[in-house]
């Protein structure tokens, strides 16, 4: 096989029928190794080899399935030779970009508009002080003084946590407030970053489930945390949040990854997952809080409940 049909076949197939060919991802019915991609009746689930060729197939139709080049010959017609597909695809490998196996590709692109959700992002207004909700947290100002632009509130008063893409873009955020925990209508739970600083590589980065949990264990950690990246799921772990956390761990791979998910059953299913979609990368270990999640922990401190609990130590 020549060299440019093998750089064909490893183009990302969900990037090209996304982008090119219409489909939409299912993210509900995607694993972090089968793709479910839908064009309004019409279904392909897509899987791509350890040598990084993508192949699809059509769980409607046993005749329909291969590579990229089969997916358009079956659907421009017979007389569509591989001199078509050639001509076809050429350009659209270096636009689009071919993965390399074993490098995790950029993460997954929202099938759906989020210009409202940024529009509503704009609208919040950041966040000073001390906002109530935090306050009976446990949470105190000078914790939310330092990841204050992360944050934002809404006319109700309720804390927003905000989710971001690789390249800093608002693409959700969690809504905290009194009675109330929500995600943002038409938003796509990626990773709330609290921490990051251009230039500063991080030596530690905490998975936790909230932004809220996020927030606690910083304050908990204290100055210690000052080369750490915090970050919340959003109390979820798509196939869009696990493509973020590995090319976090690719992005700084001198960080140890601490996975400081909730001390309970669902803590610890969203630590295997993690650790099944780092496998073989060093310096993952689970960070277990004390009491049920961080923000227990905080608020336990507080009223002395528990006596003078050591600070977490994120070394190790």
């Amino acid at each position: 096989m020549d060299k440019e049909l093998e750089a064909m076949i490893r183009l990302d197939l969900r990037d090209f029928l996304e982008l090119q060919e219409g489909f939409t991802l299912d993210a509900a019915e995607s694993t972090r190794e089968s793709f479910k991609m839908r064009r309004g009746g019409e279904v392909l689930v897509l899987r791509q080899r350890d040598d990084g060729v993508w192949g699809y197939f059509n769980p409607h139709d046993t005749a329909d399935n291969g590579t990229i080049v089969q997916y358009l010959q079956r659907r421009r017609g017979g007389g569509f030779t591989l001199g078509h597909v050639k001509n076809h695809l050429r350009g659209r490998v270096a636009r689009l970009g071919a993965v390399t196996p074993g490098l995790p590709r950029p993460v997954v692109r929202a099938p759906k508009d989020l210009s409202p959700v940024v529009e509503r992002w704009n609208d919040a207004r950041p966040v000073w002080g001390l906002p109530h909700y935090l306050e009976a947290r446990g949470i105190v100002a000078e914790t939310v003084a330092a990841y204050a632009s992360t944050l934002r509130m809404d006319k109700k008063g309720n804390v927003l946590f905000g989710h971001t893409n690789q390249d800093g873009q608002i693409v959700g955020y969690e809504i905290k407030g009194k009675g109330f925990d929500g995600f943002a209508k038409g938003g796509v739970r990626l990773l709330c970053r609290l921490g990051a600083v251009e230039g500063v590589e991080p030596v530690k980065i905490a998975l936790t489930e909230s932004g809220v949990d996020a927030l606690s264990l910083a304050q908990l950690v204290g100055r210690r945390g000052e080369a750490a990246l915090f970050c919340s799921t959003g109390g979820a772990l798509s196939v869009h949040t696990l493509e973020q956390v590995k090319r976090l761990a690719v992005k700084h791979p001198a960080a140890q990854i601490l996975l400081a998910f909730d001390n309970d059953k669902d803590g610890a299913a969203f630590a295997e997952q993690v650790e099944r979609a780092l496998t073989g990368r060093e310096g993952v270990r689970r960070l277990l809080p004390r009491l049920k999640d961080w923000n227990d922990v905080v608020r336990n401190r507080q009223t002395g409940g528990y006596g003078p609990l050591e600070p977490p130590r994120l070394g190790g």
